[in-house]
């Protein structure tokens, strides 16, 4: 019987999630591949770290099916943990089944024991991945219910806010506290405007030439200087005169 070549996908979707799960998952495979004498390729080891598996777009998720997909076959099985390490869309579950099943590669779900080598492979993969789905969802419920509980108490939702600093309360809630520095900037940006007369961009050039501290930059952002937007967003946003407002947009994944 020809030893079957095996490749591995591991993933966790949040980066407050630990980075050891990808570790712990590819150990998981090699243990179920050693034990029905398949041969892990090393070079063939893909993982995608802090991206949800709502989304497709994951680099190494799209160079395993690049692989998977290659004229000359480089292996025949991939292992993963479970269903929901690849998606956790039911129609992006079938979608996959089917594209590996016509480039010949087998998936093997080793926790669930889902393996599409065998008759109910469809069926088994269809309900995994329906059961992923709905989860997914009333995560996201649970997630939505939970932060309104919090903004009714008054407690900080999350996000970054120049002038404040998130504090962790015993219970594990977080609440906003006034960072004296920052906020003297703010006042400043205030007082330059409204009484000085300042534009946005002469108010952004003397925080610079002076070296004041500006806003922490977006992540991929390294450029940390004060530029007319970050000044606009201070003087328009409410929550600097001291009015929180919660849940006015949603992130839609495609």
């Amino acid at each position: 019987m020809k030893e079957l070549r095996c490749a591995i996908y591991a993933r966790f979707s949040s980066d407050r999630q630990s980075p050891a799960s990808i570790p712990d998952q590819i150990r998981k495979c090699r243990d179920y591949a050693t034990r029905h004498g398949w041969l892990v390729l090393d070079d063939h080891i893909y993982s995608d770290e802090a991206i949800v598996a709502t989304s497709m777009a994951r680099e190494g998720l799209q160079r395993l099916l690049e692989a998977a997909s290659a004229s000359e076959r480089v292996f025949d099985c991939i292992l993963i943990d479970d269903t929901s390490r690849l998606t956790r869309k039911l129609a992006d579950a079938l979608n996959l089944y089917e594209k590996l099943t016509f480039a010949g590669v087998r998936l093997v779900a080793v926790s669930q024991g889902v393996d599409s080598d065998s008759a109910q492979a469809e069926l088994l993969i269809g309900v995994h991945g329906l059961i992923d789905a709905v989860y997914w969802r009333e995560l996201a419920e649970k997630t939505h219910r939970g932060m309104q509980g919090l903004a009714l108490r008054g407690f900080h939702t999350g996000g970054r806010c120049f002038g404040s600093s998130s504090v962790k309360a015993p219970d594990g809630s977080v609440r906003l506290e006034v960072n004296p520095t920052e906020a003297e900037i703010i006042n400043r940006i205030y007082r330059l405007y409204a009484e000085s007369g300042c534009s946005m961009k002469r108010i952004a050039h003397s925080l610079n030439s002076e070296g004041v501290i500006s806003p922490q930059p977006q992540k991929g952002r390294f450029n940390r200087s004060w530029c007319v937007s970050s000044v606009r967003h201070i003087l328009l946003n409410p929550r600097y005169t001291g009015k929180t407002t919660w849940n006015t947009r949603r992130k839609v994944r495609a």
